[in-house]
């Protein structure tokens, strides 16, 4: 895809410069096409989507859902997880017991990804679970760690059901 549109690119400079007049509009419509290239080129892969359910004031825990992806060609851990209102984030799986009954499980750090990987968060499946709620700002936040130093912010988004 973006190989498609560096190549309209390439064309929509040559039909510009060889085949047409030069002039402020051509040139400003060609600035306006390369910034728009540039911006798409260069998006983010990564999905910033992760969200929750409201929950009242009072609560103390929530479960946050969406998606956790490695957009790197190398193998890399997710090191810690951080919140801006809740003391403390945790990466939850479920599992079936011997008795048939699904549990929550605390998965420990660090949480390998694979290259390219998308973990999914899910109702019933992995989910974030933040503990002890200590303010109510604005928007709540989670940071991401990552083994080569990279740190993920995203915005947790509230969603009905």
């Amino acid at each position: 895809m973006r190989v498609i549109a560096v190549t309209h690119l390439i064309i929509n400079l040559i039909e510009v410069l060889l085949f047409r007049k030069v002039n402020t509009t051509n040139l400003g419509i060609l600035l306006l096409i390369q910034v728009n290239l540039f911006s798409f080129c260069h998006k983010s892969n990564v999905s910033q989507t992760l969200w929750t359910i409201p929950v009242p004031d009072v609560a103390k825990t929530t479960a946050v859902y969406g998606e956790i992806q490695n957009p790197s060609d190398n193998e890399i851990t997710i090191v810690a997880l951080e919140s801006n209102e809740y003391k403390k984030v945790e990466f939850h799986t479920m599992v079936l017991d011997n008795e048939g009954i699904m549990r929550m499980k605390k998965m420990e750090f660090p949480i390998s990804l694979k290259p390219k990987e998308i973990i999914k968060l899910e109702r019933g499946g992995s989910h974030l679970m933040l503990y002890d709620k200590q303010t109510t700002k604005e928007k709540l936040m989670i940071t991401i760690q990552f083994s080569n130093g990279t740190m993920e912010k995203h915005v947790v988004e509230k969603k009905s059901l």
